[in-house]
């Protein structure tokens, strides 16, 4: 049972009958009125038909009565557009859309209902709207009933745009035009099964007299107009040079004008086959840097043209835009279609030879065997895990400093490894401002230098690949500079990484020997060509059979460069002590016999070690020498 008073209750709020002066219940009119928001609509239209008011008012508003189904709300969803205040027979359209240029320079075409024209017509249609600009369709489809094509060019987008609901199709209905940021994708299938395509359209573009090849605005090509085959896409330009590289190895031009490039590394591993490139055009792209270049460096280019990169923009002077493309490619004689001055060169009237370059250089012959003898046992130490022995080798005063960078032309990339923890001391003036820093970089005494090289990583140096330069030698100086290889033992690497140094030693007496006053030590990776020649030791040649092998000491092998050694003059009681460890490591004999073997040969350690195999492989050695 409802609660008393309820329905009286639920009358009084609801019932849609108002109450006369009597009592009874009348019927309410309903009314719909037009406030201020409407702009005065309702005083406006007060003594007109609701019907007629509402078609004027649209009319006004220039909204197609024909598209009802396309509102102002659509519009602004699709865009981000904005809308105009234009009225009936003002030369403005009403609704003013305004596209904003992007980036990549694509922009996707859409047409409601185009797919009840014929395509030949709408194509008709648009190149006499968009005359004089060219009009070149890409990758046009229908969907549904909605025509869909791509363009590159944001003048001729925008020209498109503007034809939005100006043109009166045959139907009678207006023609929709709708204009977004967009660049068509393309499948690895449908690349692999257009790939007899792409070499048909290359062997037409490709012309054998002068073997140039012509890529300029390749996705624009007439028969590949139904996909996007845009060089700037990674995995078009390679397939496209991969084609190249099989079809035309001997391609010495080619022009890839007009292509939106960014990156070149696609194009370095594509110019890997074919290596004879001489002429190069890449205008109008959008390579931002010279420094892409570097990528295309080892091409013998002598004819390229940048001009329309932003990269020609970033130069206040022609003389510097001509020495930074020359450092890249020093035959290049003309750039951007100028012939440039001939590059500076020595004049010099009759060919000559260069002499044959040196491992080793001796500003004085007397500095050979100091210098021999200290770079060999300082290496030989530092090679170990414990470096403490090196304390000796360091003046009290001592300085050291260190650099690093990658090679020219080889950065930071997936197949290199870093050079993260010498990046973090790093002292090069170049990328270290702050005066502070350096100073605090700066290793200052022996304790602190040997204490700093203890930290770094373990090392293994290859010795045959060492070129020392002595400069300087006299009664109170030595300066002398020496390079090569060593492998990074335990960084975690499967294959330990192989590093270039380049080391700059100022040696001075002390007491009866030698030690560093100033070591500069600059650490790189090295380059592929030095990683393929590292460690390689050569092998002394066969006797003839009777004959013994000659003895395998220092002096007698051929092996060892000129400057591979070290120092004795500075040993004291504990260098000598880990060099006698390290020989009974490395011989298997017990401590009193390593010591007899470093005696017997001055404490030089290479030749000891050279003394024991030659005497182990005669059998000369007792068993005594092994018994601990």
């Amino acid at each position: 049972m409802p609660k008393p008073g309820f329905k009286k209750q639920w009358k009084r709020e609801h019932d849609d009958r108002a109450i006369d002066t009597h009592g009874n219940y009348e019927q309410r009119r309903v009314t719909f009125k037009l406030g201020r928001g409407h702009g005065g609509f309702n005083n406006k239209y007060k003594n007109k038909d609701l019907s007629n008011a509402i078609r004027d008012h649209l009319e006004e508003e220039d909204i197609d009565m024909n598209l009802g189904s396309v509102s102002g709300k659509n519009f602004r969803r699709s865009g981000g557009y904005k809308k105009g205040k234009g009225h009936r027979g003002s030369p403005t359209p009403g609704n003013y859309r305004k596209l904003l240029e992007c980036q990549s320079g694509w922009y996707k075409v859409s047409i409601p209902y185009g797919g009840n024209q014929e395509k030949s017509f709408l194509q008709k249609l648009f190149l006499d709207k968009v005359a004089p600009l060219s009009f070149w369709p890409i990758a046009w489809q229908t969907n549904g009933t909605t025509v869909i094509f791509y363009v590159d060019e944001y003048k001729v987008a925008e020209k498109l745009l503007s034809l939005d609901k100006q043109v009166q199709l045959p139907t009678g209905y207006r023609l929709i035009v709708k204009v977004h940021p967009g660049s068509p994708n393309i499948s690895y299938q449908d690349l692999e099964y257009s790939k007899e395509k792409l070499k048909l359209v290359l062997a037409k573009r490709y012309n054998t007299n002068n073997k140039a090849l012509d890529l300029s605005k390749f996705h624009a090509d007439p028969e590949l107009q139904d996909m996007c085959f845009a060089l700037y896409k990674p995995i078009i330009l390679s397939t496209v040079m991969d084609i190249v590289a099989q079809n035309i190895p001997d391609l010495e031009a080619i022009s890839l004008n007009n292509n939106r490039l960014m990156n070149l590394e696609t194009l370095k591993n594509g110019f890997k086959k074919t290596p004879h490139v001489k002429i190069l055009h890449l205008a109008n792209n959008k390579i931002r840097d010279v420094a892409n270049l570097d990528a295309l460096m080892k091409l013998p280019v002598i004819d390229l043209v940048l001009d329309g990169n932003p990269l020609c923009n970033k130069f206040r002077d022609k003389d510097t835009y001509i020495s930074e493309v020359r450092k890249r490619f020093p035959k290049c004689i003309k750039l951007d279609g100028i012939d440039l001055p001939p590059p500076i060169s020595f004049d010099i009237s009759e060919e000559t030879h260069l002499p044959d370059g040196q491992q080793t250089f001796l500003c004085n012959s007397e500095g050979e065997v100091i210098v021999r003898q200290f770079l060999e046992q300082y290496f030989q130490i530092y090679d170990t895990e414990n470096r403490q022995p090196l304390l000796q080798a360091y003046h009290e005063h001592a300085v050291f400093s260190l650099t690093m960078a990658y090679p020219y032309g080889y950065g930071k990339e997936k197949n290199v490894s870093w050079l993260n923890w010498y990046n973090t001391d790093n002292r090069n003036i170049l990328k270290l401002t702050d005066g502070d820093r350096r100073f605090k970089l700066l290793r200052q005494g022996h304790l602190s230098v040997v204490s700093y090289l203890q930290e770094m990583p373990q090392t293994k140096h290859d010795i045959h690949s060492f070129t020392v330069d002595l400069t300087i030698f006299t009664p109170h100086m030595i300066s002398l500079t020496i390079s090569g290889m060593y492998k990074e033992l335990k960084s975690g690497h499967k294959i330990p990484p192989t590093r270039f140094f380049f080391r700059t030693l100022v040696i001075v007496p002390a007491g009866t020997g030698f030690c560093i006053a100033n070591d500069l030590l600059h650490v790189s990776n090295a380059t592929p060509d030095q990683a393929k020649e590292a460690f390689k030791t050569p092998s002394l040649p066969t006797p003839p059979s009777g004959t013994a092998a000659p003895p395998s000491t220092p002096e007698a092998s051929p092996i060892i460069p000129p400057v591979s050694v070290a120092v004795s003059p500075i040993l004291d009681k504990s260098t000598k002590e880990e060099m006698v460890k390290q020989i009974a490591l490395k011989t298997g004999m017990n401590w009193e016999w390593s010591l007899k073997c470093l005696e017997g040969n001055d404490w030089d350690f290479v030749r000891a070690v050279g003394v024991f195999e030659n005497l182990q492989s005669q059998g000369r050695i007792p068993v005594d020498a092994f018994v601990k």
